[in-house]
């Protein structure tokens, strides 16, 4: 009877480390997600250049080039390598400002040499939560979370 009693916790402890793990990921790829925009935006104003971030819902995507051809980034720079999201993890991306010509191209955020962004959203969903990425008023980068799915 022990023994059924220790192997019942057991599984229990198992089920629980394992279960959420989709909302594990999800926070973390937010959260590296918000570094690597930072990172991006303190290269910008440092380098005085402007960059654009495109994400990729489908491919679970996203990458980071130079605005103009201004030879700043190289295929080996790994600030700029695109980074790809885990599959269990979904993604809703949307940008709220689409600049002229741009209507029918992928979205795109411009990170500008004076810091600013585009404002735009990124959901990132697991199991049971979804985390927004975010620019807030004051144009710094932000995490919500929500306990629903996408």
């Amino acid at each position: 009877m022990v023994v059924v009693v220790i192997i019942a916790v057991m599984s229990v402890a198992v089920s629980l480390s394992l279960g959420g793990n989709a909302d594990r990921n999800a926070r973390l790829q937010a959260n590296r997600f918000m570094a690597v925009v930072n990172e991006v935006r303190d290269e910008a104003i440092i380098a005085g250049g402007s960059y654009t971030l495109t994400v990729e819902e489908k491919s679970r995507t996203y990458s980071f080039s130079a605005a103009r051809q201004q030879g700043n980034t190289t295929p080996g720079d790994a600030l700029f390598k695109p980074r790809t999201l885990d599959a269990e993890i979904n993604v809703k991306w949307e940008v709220f400002e689409v600049f002229d010509g741009d209507q029918d191209a992928e979205p795109k955020v411009l990170i500008s040499s004076l810091g600013e962004i585009t404002p735009f959203e990124l959901h990132l969903g697991g199991d049971e939560k979804t985390y927004t990425v975010f620019l807030n008023q004051d144009g710094e980068l932000e995490r919500r979370d929500r306990n629903r799915g996408l």
